[in-house]
């Protein structure tokens, strides 16, 4: 062993390298040799004669290519290397031997065929080198791969396309890419649709979503707009950005559409919100003789997602059985998500969740979101612990979805255990896993944790702040809610309705009526954001809180939101809180003509008649709810008996 260590020292003292390339190339022999060198030694000790030969050739082949190294260059003049011809370098050879390196994962001996190229300073035959960076980017090292980029005595279009695609893979800076791009404009090499595809398809940064169109534009000089590949990455990017015109644009200048196009151009419908149209390109679609799969059906079974969808989301299981497509992990996890949203209960995703062969982690999340989704908090909690049995591993998704059902249950024992799996996981980093924990903590109660978790994330979204506002609303803390709000502008991100309806209900329930006026107003004025009947019942609810129930009143007749129940239940609640009795008894009426069939404004209105001593009135009332067949639903409380561990 120690023999060994011995003759590779002398080798790399002796060997004489000209260049930072074979330099690298002799590291990477000499840490290999070391490592086989391990195994020798291992094998030898556990007399295993199969790996002790194994080792020894491998050792050797390592020294071969280490001398080659160690060779001087003058021992083959360049005078003479410029003498030989194409047929007696063997070009053919070495571009088979790369291959076969590429195919079996074979870096070492990639590594010596390097050597050579460098060493015998060969410049031609550009697919030899093509085909060493597809090697050692098939190895992950893409520093080296650029290294060897810029080096490389000539480069074409499958040189620029090899590094390109393989630095979006590694989510290189879409400006990185763009001076690739330029690069390849300056050495007058003519990119084609892979090179746009891959181009487009990293567009995906805010501050990179105008060099799509910088693209699109090019694309369109070079002719390429109408080439399936260059237009579906097209319709795809502008899909992500929520510019389904555009994309519909795009997916209109390709000339031969195919199953991929469709597909892309679908998926981009539903994620956009716009299930008609969705519909409507997959009747095309079928109209233009072009034969669905899974990924179709998996995109267009998102747009069944209410009940009144159930008939047309039974229609596309059928078709799935029909087609044999049914057995398939994407269709069944699809169908789970689409009968869990309209059908009430789980007895159907629980039926097609038996029949999957092998569960995904998707499938054991849909299921729990299901589950949330239909208030069977218990359920999703036991149906956590089987997936941990089975030996499946949450994401952040699964996290995501399991912990609002420790918030419904007020579990804050299990919820932290569940936070200690995310610390260990890695998850914490993950937005969306970090704003549900703050959701869990709030509804926990522990006020102080949640906002632990908000100051500790890297950064926020409009969602992180929204959960945090909703968050203090609900403890009645208005000035801090309004804080949060002020700190989400400062980071530029910009507030919706729903966040603005937090800070509305924490100024209700923090007692800041001015402060929550002029919220309304930076809503309506400065956002531009149509108030909805929350917004108004959260405005009415502020002014009836602080007792100023006629501009309460004023309020609703100038907005002119006569006909909303929720700002006259709303106001009904004040009047209840203030003992205001005749205008309680009209925000009752109001309530009763709106919707009779609630029992909610005659138990109100009754209690002030009980505060008011109008126990006649009181009685009246109550004779009325029963002749309605009206019956106030019972109340009731529950406490754990039992702990429940994970």
């Amino acid at each position: 062993m120690r023999n060994y260590i011995h003759v590779i020292s002398l080798l790399v003292v002796n060997a004489k390298v000209q260049d930072h390339i074979s330099a690298f190339v002799l590291l990477n022999l000499v840490v290999n040799m070391l490592r086989v060198l391990a195994k020798l030694h291992i094998c030898k000790l556990t007399r295993e004669s199969h790996g002790y030969h194994h080792c020894c050739c491998s050792l050797l082949c390592c020294f071969r290519t280490v001398s080659s190294l160690t060779d001087p260059v003058e021992r083959i003049p360049f005078e003479k290397l410029e003498t030989i011809d194409y047929h007696s370098i063997k070009f053919h050879q070495l571009r088979q031997i790369l291959q076969e390196c590429t195919s079996a994962g074979d870096l070492l001996s990639g590594m010596s065929v390097h050597t050579h190229l460098v060493k015998l300073n060969i410049n031609g035959s550009i697919m030899i080198w093509n085909k060493l960076l597809s090697l050692y980017l098939k190895f992950g090292d893409i520093h080296y791969a650029h290294q060897l980029f810029d080096t490389m005595p000539q480069r074409d279009v499958v040189t620029f396309n090899t590094i390109i695609s393989a630095s979006v893979r590694d989510d290189y800076d879409a400006f990185e890419l763009l001076h690739l791009f330029s690069k390849m404009k300056k050495e007058d090499v003519k990119p084609n649709h892979i090179t746009f595809s891959a181009l487009i398809g990293a567009c995906n940064g805010l501050i990179a979503l105008r060099l799509r169109e910088v693209f699109h534009a090019h694309t369109v000089h070079c002719g390429l707009s109408s080439n399936a590949f260059v237009g579906s990455s097209l319709v795809d990017g502008y899909a992500k950005q929520m510019r389904l015109e555009d994309a519909i644009r795009a997916f209109g200048e390709i000339i031969e559409l195919d199953l991929v196009s469709w597909n892309i151009l679908i998926d981009g419908c539903v994620r956009n919100n716009c299930k008609e149209h969705a519909m409507r390109m997959f009747l095309q679609m079928l109209k233009g003789n072009v034969r669905f799969d899974g990924f179709t059906l998996t995109s267009i079974i998102k747009t069944c997602s209410k009940p009144g969808d159930l008939k047309h989301g039974m229609q596309l299981h059928g078709c799935a059985i029909k087609l044999d497509l049914a057995h398939e992990t994407p269709i069944h996890n699809s169908l789970i998500t689409m009968y869990s949203k309209c059908e009430k209960g789980m007895e159907s995703p629980l039926k097609i969740f038996g029949n999957i062969s092998e569960p995904n982690i998707i499938s054991w999340t849909a299921m729990i979101s299901g589950f949330v989704q239909n208030e069977q908090s218990e359920e999703a909690h036991g149906f956590y612990k089987e997936m941990l049995r089975s030996g499946v591993r949450e994401n952040d998704f699964s996290l995501s979805s399991i912990l609002p059902v420790y918030g419904n249950l007020a579990k804050l024992d299990q919820g932290k255990q569940i936070h200690a799996r995310v610390i260990k996981s890695w998850f914490g980093l993950d937005l969306s896993v970090n704003n549900a924990l703050i959701d869990m903590y709030s509804k926990c109660g522990s006020l102080e944790d949640a906002h632990l978790v908000f100051m500790k994330m890297e950064k926020h979204d409009v969602v992180s702040c929204t959960t945090m506002i909703m968050s203090y609303g609900q403890h009645g803390k208005g000035k801090e809610a309004l804080e949060i709000l002020s700190e989400m502008e400062s980071e530029g991100l910009v507030p919706d309705g729903v966040t603005f309806l937090g800070c509305l209900y924490a100024c209700s329930h923090g007692g800041l009526v001015e402060e929550g006026v002029r919220v309304f107003k930076t809503m309506t004025e400065v956002h531009k954001l149509n108030p909805k009947q929350e917004h108004f019942a959260c405005v009415v609810d502020m002014l009836g809180r602080a007792g100023r129930l006629n501009e309460a009143e004023s309020f609703i007749d100038e907005m002119g939101i006569e006909s909303d129940v929720l700002v006259w239940e709303a106001l009904l609640g004040a009047c209840r809180l203030h003992g205001e009795m005749e205008l309680g008894e009209k925000s009752a009426q109001k309530i009763m003509e709106l919707r009779p069939e609630g029992h909610g404004p005659y138990i109100l209105l009754a209690n002030i008649y009980a505060e008011r001593g109008s126990w006649e009135d009181k009685e009246v009332l109550r004779e009325k709810l029963v002749s309605h067949g009206l019956k106030k639903q019972l109340g009731c409380s529950w406490v754990p008996l039992e702990r429940m561990p994970c």
